[in-house]
């Protein structure tokens, strides 16, 4: 697993302590969160109690900058890869809750623009697609 550095955190975006420790361990994790995963998972880090609606706080932040992508399906957050410009497919491991993204394919193209013709403004919300990845299948056949 990649561990994220100072380095992965755009550099234009002036992120608070907060936030920065928030998007860091959702890059580390590579995996869906909850907000209280979050909090359990930072609280070593941190060495106190983080309040949950400081970590929602954060998360409608790094939301509104395309830097973390909500899975309506399955109530998580998870960082989206900085070479992605839009959420577009997300399949979720049922498993291991990896979420692996993919390029929107032309026919989500076409029906974005058909939607957009009407007046219709689409949120960036991805289409979520669950079953089980590559790593767990093959760990559960052997």
């Amino acid at each position: 697993m990649q561990t994220a550095t100072a380095e992965q955190v755009p550099t234009e975006l002036k992120l608070s302590g907060n936030r920065k420790a928030v998007y860091m361990l959702m890059q580390q994790q590579q995996r869906a969160l909850s907000a209280y995963e979050i909090i359990d998972l930072l609280r070593p880090q941190i060495g106190r109690i983080i309040h949950p609606m400081l970590v929602y706080r954060c998360l409608d932040f790094l939301l509104a900058k395309q830097l973390v992508v909500k899975l309506v399906s399955v109530n998580k957050f998870v960082a989206l890869p900085r070479d992605l410009t839009e959420p577009g497919q997300c399949l979720i491991c049922e498993i291991c809750q990896t979420v692996t993204f993919s390029a929107s394919s032309n026919p989500l193209q076409q029906q974005k623009r058909k939607i957009a013709a009407t007046g219709f403004k689409l949120n960036q919300q991805p289409v979520e697609f669950h079953g089980i990845c590559a790593s767990c299948q093959k760990d559960h056949i052997e």
